[in-house]
């Protein structure tokens, strides 16, 4: 474990959070939100929610923070844990050549999960400590000879990954399936330590769950039915081959479709192909040059034939099969394992290219993707000060915003959306929910416009919505201040 503090892992580590504090500068120069962050900005104390989604973990982070959201410094340690977890990787997959680990760390640092990630300043940091909690108990489990420490701490790291956000389960499945990929090609595989480590891993799922319930007891608070966190038990069991299903079509859909990121608009549906069939020709010509007995090299074959079922496995454990960047972390681990075997002269040229093509389009999207979110808040600044200041002195105003700005109206606009990577970049900044659009109006004139206002009821806002009387953007109906954001370009 000594090689970690070596000095080519410290330039490493030091060109890493240098490139990631100039890519995500806009993070820390500029107005970014999205509806959870406006409503969990600075401040947040919600930590009843997060314990019945299972995240009990969260709590003490809280306490730590004392509750407080603090954006600079959230990013500085975020990029401190992925640069940690970084380097853990590289050891794992034992990749010295320099151009693999400059081309694998430039994904890391561009990657729109990443990106999507730390725009949630007021838990990335929570997210990052969470995947290297999970590749740390792989790498301290097979690093490290404690007779009782190697087995220990992997679980403690396990239970605590999964306390913080339970979708970093298939990050830490896919993390070692790779990982033992490696050791059997490389003729090193051990597989009573594999068996070993699945006891770790199971050992630490349950832990969670026994301290999730304990939490819950002990706190008075019901498991939530968001995402049916609540339904894990005899009906996810029994779900088991339509979620096999499921997991091939998010595998899709994460590298082809459009759903969890923009793939068609920079083709990267097309080099997403080239990059698995560059990958499967070399995998394919490693299991046959390699002198693996002929049990094994069907073994490595059903390994890769099920690796969407590994990247995708925190949906057998909760029940609904939705994904998005958010929880995507495995699929960072896909590129890194993809270089750590690139061998043949021309597949890693031709890996080279495919990528390089790959980095420049997440990018770009990663920036349009902030220039998006930039935007929007400055036209719902721009609208709700000429609302409010307007009608400030109007006595028991209340206010309503009802609709969504279409940004295609915009020539300009509409070309920075079109190339940003979806997710929430493309949603405005309050939640379609009423009672959650007061909660984000409220707290958005109350942080930037320094006042305090009242919000329509929800039987107000059913009629409001419904209105198509007026064309304008801003109007007054009675009492009411309406902010109609469908009318907003028109």
């Amino acid at each position: 474990m000594k090689e970690l503090l070596g000095k080519k892992n410290k330039k490493i580590a030091i060109g890493m959070l240098i490139l990631l504090a100039l890519f995500h500068l806009p993070l820390m120069i500029k107005n970014i939100l999205t509806s959870d962050v406006l409503l969990n900005n600075y401040f947040y104390n919600g930590y009843a929610w997060e314990i019945s989604l299972g995240r009990f973990g969260t709590f003490i982070v809280g306490l730590l923070k004392s509750y407080l959201s603090f954006p600079h410094i959230d990013l500085i340690f975020s990029y401190i844990f992925l640069t940690l977890s970084f380097i853990l990787l590289l050891e794992l997959f034992e990749i010295k050549d320099k151009s693999k680990i400059i081309t694998s760390l430039l994904i890391f640092v561009v990657s729109p999960v990443v990106s999507a990630t730390l725009l949630f300043h007021f838990w990335n940091v929570v997210y990052f400590i969470a995947f290297f909690l999970g590749v740390s108990s792989i790498y301290i489990f097979y690093k490290w000879d404690h007779k009782i420490g190697k087995y220990l701490v992997p679980i403690i790291f396990i239970t605590g990954a999964l306390s913080f956000y339970q979708a970093y389960l298939s990050m830490i499945v896919t993390t070692f399936v790779f990982y033992n990929i490696h050791l059997i090609l490389k003729q090193k595989i051990d597989y009573k330590e594999s068996l070993k480590y699945i006891g770790c891993l199971a050992a630490g799922v349950l832990s969670y769950f026994i301290l999730m319930k304990l939490s819950q007891i002990i706190l008075h608070i019901d498991m939530a039915s968001y995402s049916n966190a609540n339904s894990v038990g005899i009906s996810t069991i029994l779900s088991i081959p339509s979620k096999i299903v499921d997991s091939y079509k998010l595998f899709y859909e994460f590298y082809f479709g459009n759903s969890i990121m923009k793939n068609t608009y920079f083709d990267n549906h097309l080099l997403n192909i080239l990059l698995w069939l560059l990958f499967i020709t070399t995998i394919s010509i490693s299991i046959y040059k390699s002198k693996n007995k002929t049990s094994e090299k069907i073994l490595l074959g059903a390994l890769i034939l099920l690796l969407p079922v590994f990247l995708n496995s925190v949906i057998f454990v909760i029940s609904d099969s939705k994904l998005q960047l958010l929880m995507s972390a495995a699929y960072l681990i896909v590129p890194v394992f993809f270089l750590s075997q690139m061998n043949e002269k021309y597949i890693k040229i031709g890996t080279y290219i495919v990528l390089a093509i790959l980095l420049r389009n997440y990018f770009i999207q990663d920036q349009a993707s902030y220039y998006s979110l930039e935007n929007t808040f400055n036209e719902y600044h721009t609208i709700i000060n000429a609302a409010v200041t307007s009608n400030i002195n109007e006595p028991n105003t209340r206010y309503a915003v009802v609709g969504k700005i279409d940004y295609k109206k915009n020539e300009i606009i509409k070309n920075i959306h079109d190339r940003n990577y979806g997710y929430i970049t493309d949603d405005g900044i309050f939640w379609e929910e009423n009672n959650l659009r007061g909660m984000g109006f409220k707290r958005f004139v109350s942080e930037y416009l320094g006042l305090t206002v009242e919000y329509v009821d929800d039987d107000t806002y059913s009629i409001l919505e419904k209105d198509t009387s007026s064309k304008d953007v801003i109007y007054r109906m009675d009492d009411v201040v309406v902010i109609n954001l469908n009318n907003y370009n028109k």
